[in-house]
């Protein structure tokens, strides 16, 4: 069975890749011994998929995103750490109003779990986020929503 050059090329990749059945090779060689070009045309993919060519281009493009997604790393974790500090602040607090503080005869102040200090160590945390992410922003120019 003859096949069109057409349809060998098709197959060429398959060939190359040893996916195609033993009978579809066995045409495919077959061809490639009679035709020079489509046995060029193997040679070819072959060239191409052992060595691959990098333009300067793709190259560029590939430090760009590089670049770009170590940036909005270091931007996405400090908005995240404003959120869980600020969200945690506010759990702190509505827990300190709802369980409650009470005052000895003594005069000292008993609070559960402490949860002042830490509510205003959550602030503090926040704080420090919300200028870490001001200096990420105005050091990599990037524009917020």
């Amino acid at each position: 069975m003859r096949l069109s050059c057409e349809v060998i090329r098709d197959l060429l990749p398959l060939y190359y890749d040893k996916v195609c059945s033993k009978e579809s090779s066995s045409l495919i060689e077959e061809h490639l011994a009679e035709c020079p070009k489509c046995a060029n045309e193997l040679q070819k993919l072959k060239m191409n998929l052992e060595n691959p060519t990098i333009s300067d281009g793709e190259i560029k493009v590939m430090k760009n995103i590089s670049s770009r997604w170590k940036r909005d790393k270091k931007v996405s974790f400090t908005k995240g750490s404003m959120l869980v500090s600020a969200l945690a602040a506010v759990i702190c607090f509505i827990a300190y109003n709802v369980i409650g503080a009470k005052v000895l005869p003594d005069g000292t102040l008993v609070e559960p779990f402490a949860l002042i200090p830490m509510g205003y160590l959550f602030v503090l945390v926040f704080i420090i986020s919300l200028i870490c992410n001001l200096v990420f922003s105005r050091k990599y120019k990037i524009k917020t929503k």
